[in-house]
C-alpha cells in the first residue's frame, strides 16, 4: 500500500511537471508568442499551473474553432480513452495468449508463424498498417470484397453502441499490434526461463499435469515482467494513438496535435500535453497495482 500511495502522489507530480516543462520550453524557444505577458517567469508559470490544474483553464485555441481548450478536451477525451484502452487490452491479451500458446508448442510451424507475425507487428508502422487495412477492406473504398467493410468514420457510443464498436475494432487491433508483439516475446522468454526453476520441477515430480503447472506456476510468474513491459510501453502506445486517430478519423483531442504544433497553437499543445501525461501516469499506476497483485515479492518489499 505504501508503494501505491507513493505512486499515486508521484502520478500527480509527473503530470504537473510535464505540463510545466512544456510551458517553459515554449517560453524559451518561442518567446515572441508571449510578448504581451507581464510579470516574472516563475509568477507566470505559477499562474498558468493554477488556472490549468485548479480551474481547468488552458486558455482558448489559437487556431481553428478558437474554442476553450477545456471544452475540446471534454469532447475529445472519451474517444481517446476508448481507442487507448481497447488497443492496450488487445495488445496485452493477444501478447500474453500468444506467448502462452507458443510456449506450449515451442517447435511447431504454427508457433514460428505466430512469432514471425509478432515481429512484423513490432516493426511495421501503425499508420502503414492502418492505411493498408483501409485500402484493402475499407467501407466503399476497399479493393477486396469482404462483405463488411471497415467504417471510415467514428461513431459516438451514445449514438449507436454497435456502430461505436464496429468503428473501433480495427483501430484497437492496429494500435495494439506492436504491444502484442512485445508482450508475446517477453511472455515466451519468461515462461521458458521459469519452466526450469526448482519449484516447477518439484511440481512436475509431484505428478501435476503440464496444464496445471502452466496455469498455477509458470504463467503467473511470467505475467509480472510482461505487465512491467506493458506499463513501460505506454509512451509508445500514446504516440501511435496520434497516428491512429488521423488514419481512422477518430475525433480525439490528439487528432489535431501535429497541426497544432505546426501552427504554434500553444494552448492546445499544452492541454494535450497534460492529457497525455495523465493517461500515461494513470495507466502505469494501474499496472503497478496489477504488479503488486501478481508478484508477492513486491508486496513483501512494501512491508
Amino acid at each position: 500500500m505504501k508503494r501505491l500511495a507513493t505512486r499515486a502522489v508521484g502520478m500527480v507530480v509527473v503530470v504537473v511537471a510535464a505540463t510545466a516543462a512544456a510551458w517553459l520550453l515554449f517560453h524559451a524557444l518561442r518567446p515572441n508568442l508571449f510578448a504581451g505577458e507581464s510579470g516574472t517567469l516563475p509568477s507566470r508559470l505559477w499562474q498558468f499551473l493554477d488556472r490549468a490544474f485548479l480551474h481547468f483553464d488552458f486558455g482558448v485555441s489559437a487556431r481553428g474553432s478558437r474554442r476553450p481548450v477545456a471544452d475540446l478536451i471534454r469532447e475529445g477525451l472519451p474517444a481517446d480513452v476508448s481507442v487507448l484502452a481497447g488497443g492496450l487490452a488487445f495488445g496485452v491479451l493477444a501478447g500474453v495468449g500468444g506467448g502462452i500458446w507458443c510456449a506450449r508448442h515451442p517447435r511447431g510451424i504454427a508457433s514460428r508463424i505466430v512469432q514471425a507475425g509478432a515481429m512484423v507487428g513490432m516493426c511495421a508502422p501503425v499508420y502503414v498498417v492502418g492505411l493498408m487495412a483501409l485500402l484493402f477492406f475499407g467501407e466503399d473504398i476497399g479493393i477486396v470484397p469482404f462483405g463488411i467493410g471497415i467504417p471510415l468514420h467514428y461513431v459516438d457510443f451514445d449514438h449507436s453502441p454497435g456502430g461505436w464498436l464496429g468503428a473501433l475494432i480495427v483501430p484497437w487491433i492496429v494500435l495494439g499490434l506492436p504491444l502484442a508483439g512485445m508482450c508475446l516475446r517477453v511472455m515466451l522468454g519468461e515462461m521458458v526461463e521459469v519452466a526450469g526453476e526448482d519449484y516447477v520441477r518439484s511440481a512436475r515430480a509431484k505428478g501435476l499435469t503440464e496444464r496445471a503447472i502452466l496455469r498455477r506456476h509458470v504463467a503467473p510468474a511470467a505475467l509480472a515482467p510482461t505487465a512491467m513491459l506493458a506499463g513501460a510501453a505506454m509512451p509508445l502506445l500514446l504516440t501511435n494513438l496520434v497516428l491512429i486517430e488521423k488514419v481512422f478519423s477518430v475525433p480525439g483531442i490528439f487528432a489535431d496535435l501535429t497541426a497544432s504544433i505546426g501552427t504554434s497553437n500553444v494552448p492546445l499543445v499544452l492541454g494535450t500535453t497534460a492529457v497525455g501525461a495523465l493517461l500515461i501516469a494513470v495507466t502505469t499506476f494501474l499496472f503497478d497495482v496489477l504488479l503488486v497483485w501478481l508478484d508477492p515479492r513486491v508486496r513483501l518489499a512494501d512491508r
